[in-house]
């Protein structure tokens, strides 16, 4: 122990003493002022800890919440939560450090100012009373005259008392001054030693928590850097689509309105004008739906859709040349009529397609679901050729016995039909029911882009299938439907694309084969075809059949004259042929893939349609069996 004060010199009270009592007072009064400064940026450090660890745990939870944007993506997910789990740890580690901190500055600090400067200041105020009582004593005994010798006893009595009591209270406070010192030297130290401990227990606490996910901070580095060239390799192609999308689309053209198929029939959108019933007549630009046999429209996204046509069997379509603005037609229903306008003449054409096309799948579906199937109502393009030149007239009854396994086999069986019609994969689980083809998954979803007008998708497993409807798929098949769509393909050395081809090869051969009709075989400039009066009034003319591919079987009950030659006929023509008694379905969908027209009229038999001609047939049919 070091002595600040030697006991001997306090009791002499010399100058030397009291010098140095000042010298420490003055150092034990500056030591004070530290430590309360201390104890205060101590305080201010915990307050600006916690709220440290606040703000970090907020943090945490600000990362947690990006995992829950959008679709759950698992690699994500499970970095956050590896990575929050690790920094709320370290954040209980900090957290216990600033409790040990707190702890150590009330241990050692806090009780040095409480107890042992307390201690220090009682016994200097005994001092300086003891010293001011020792004066006093002193004075008086010096003033008493020499002839009171009582009162000089009485003064000489009280020196001797005020002395004994100063020199009792000046060692206790020379004690006080030396255990001070020492208190002071042996508590700072003891502090900053439990301070750097507990930092280290932090760091060590938070080393040990950063290695144990040191292997996947590897492991996820990797795959970051894969990802990042992955997306730089997307970034780089989305650019380039950037740039031919604006080559193809920055020629001020109108845009194509979506037309598709949905869980409610067909389903087309796009923007119209709409003229308004009241008064004033105004005209206002809204985003028009075709879906589950109603026409609605909407002005932004989140706002409830208005009803114009609650049901499309009940209303019809017609042109406006009356009206004083372009590009105008009318739907008309039995309580009102609402007068839209399109942009151009084609998306004026398109849109009344579209809602003929919506009015005829009503009326359609509302025969699958309310009433036994009648002759004529067939699917698709190869609507003629369906249940009435089948001869059916049974209920739609859903999926085939035994499930969608069971019509999946029964159609794939088909000569061709394991494989995709269009790029050979095998096993193909979807179908094209107008086309009456076997598709793959990824040919599916390109005819499905396609249009319903070309190819409606149908999955052979997870679909209803009507008894007809697997009838005409096994008696179409992917190999009649190549030999139609793909008739040039050898001549024009073009390569089918195959299993393994990328989307973009596919798509491109699905629309040329398709859309295009690329390979069919070339219409040549016939004159003087026979067979009836042509497309009734508002069609286009239809151009010249060329010579078609008589399908075995095909018309082979009817007699024909040795002048009769058939492939001569006009397409609309050779489809009332292959209509009739007994039905070709292969002729049928070669005829309608160059152009046949449903509603061609056949002047030689009172005007009668491919329709009606299969419709009798299917009569004849009956009472030949009956």
């Amino acid at each position: 122990m070091t002595v600040k004060l030697d006991f001997e010199e306090c009791l002499k009270d010399s100058p030397r003493f009291r010098a140095s009592i000042e010298l420490v007072e003055a150092e034990v009064s500056e030591l004070e002022t530290r430590l309360e400064k201390l104890l205060k940026l101590g305080t201010g450090l915990l307050d600006s800890g916690r709220h440290y660890v606040a703000a970090g745990r907020a943090f945490i939870t600000g990362i947690c919440d990006l995992a829950r944007l959008g679709p759950p993506e698992p690699m994500m997910a499970e970095c956050l939560d590896k990575f929050s789990e690790s920094l709320n740890h370290k954040l209980d580690s900090h957290s216990e450090l600033l409790d040990a901190t707190q702890h150590t500055l009330q241990q050692q600090i806090q009780t040095l100012v409480k107890e042992g400067l307390r201690g220090f200041r009682e016994a200097r105020r005994d001092f300086w009373r003891g010293a001011e009582s020792l004066e006093a004593a002193l004075t008086h005994n010096a003033e008493v005259p020499r002839r009171r010798i009582q009162e000089a006893e009485e003064a000489g009595a009280a020196l001797k008392t005020a002395r004994a009591g100063y020199r009792g209270r000046a060692l206790d406070y020379a004690l006080q001054i030396n255990v001070i010192e020492d208190k002071r030297k042996f508590d700072i130290m003891e502090f900053v030693l439990r301070l750097v401990e507990a930092q280290a227990t932090h760091f060590q606490q938070g080393h040990e928590e950063l290695n144990r996910l040191a292997q996947y901070r590897k492991e996820l580095g990797a795959q970051l850097h894969q990802l990042v060239l992955n997306s730089a390799r997307e970034k780089r192609d989305m650019e380039q689509r950037h740039v031919l999308l604006k080559q193809k689309e920055l020629g001020g053209e109108e845009p194509e309105p979506s037309l598709r198929e949905g869980p409610g029939g067909l389903v087309m959108e796009g923007h119209l004008f709409k003229r308004a019933s009241n008064a004033f007549k105004t005209w206002s630009r809204r985003w028009f739906t075709i879906q589950s046999n109603q026409l609605v429209y909407q002005k932004k996204y989140k706002d409830p859709v208005t009803v114009v046509v609650d049901d499309l069997r009940l209303c019809t379509v017609k042109l406006c040349p009356d009206s004083d603005r372009r590009f105008c037609f009318e739907v008309v229903s039995p309580s009102k009529s609402c007068l839209l306008q399109a942009d151009s003449e084609r998306l004026l054409q398109l849109w009344i397609s579209a809602v003929q096309s919506s009015i005829a799948t009503a009326f359609s579906q509302a025969h699958l679901d309310d009433s036994p199937r009648g002759p004529g109502q067939g699917s698709g393009h190869l609507a003629v050729g369906s249940a009435a030149t089948l001869g059916y007239s049974g209920m739609a009854r859903g999926r085939e016995p035994g499930g969608g396994g069971h019509v999946a086999a029964q159609v794939q069986s088909v000569d061709g039909n394991a494989q995709c019609c269009d790029c050979r994969e095998p096993a193909p689980e979807w179908a094209s029911i107008n086309l009456g083809v076997t598709l793959c998954i990824q040919c599916s979803g390109i005819h499905r882009s396609l249009g319903v007008h070309f190819s409606k998708v149908r999955s052979l497993t997870l679909d209803s299938w009507e008894p007809e409807l697997v009838k005409l798929m096994c008696e179409l098949g992917n190999v009649v439907i190549n030999q139609i769509y793909e008739a040039r393909v050898e001549g024009m050395a073009v390569k089918k694309p195959g299993p393994s081809c990328s989307r973009q090869e596919k798509e491109a051969w699905i629309h040329a084969k398709y859309v295009e009709k690329k390979f069919l075989t070339k219409l040549p400039e016939i004159r003087g075809r026979r067979g009836g009066r042509g497309p009734p009034r508002g069609h286009p003319p239809v151009p010249p059949k060329p010579s078609v591919r008589l399908w075995p079987g095909s018309l082979k009950s009817k007699p024909e004259s040795p002048s009769d030659d058939l492939g001569s006929l006009h397409p609309g023509a050779l489809l009332f042929r292959a209509a009739g008694q007994p039905p070709c379905l292969p002729t049928m969908a070669d005829a309608l893939a160059h152009g046949a027209d449903v509603n061609w009229v056949n002047g030689e038999q009172e005007n009668a349609t491919p329709l009606i001609q299969a419709t009798a047939a299917a009569t004849a049919g009956k009472d030949e069996r009956g």
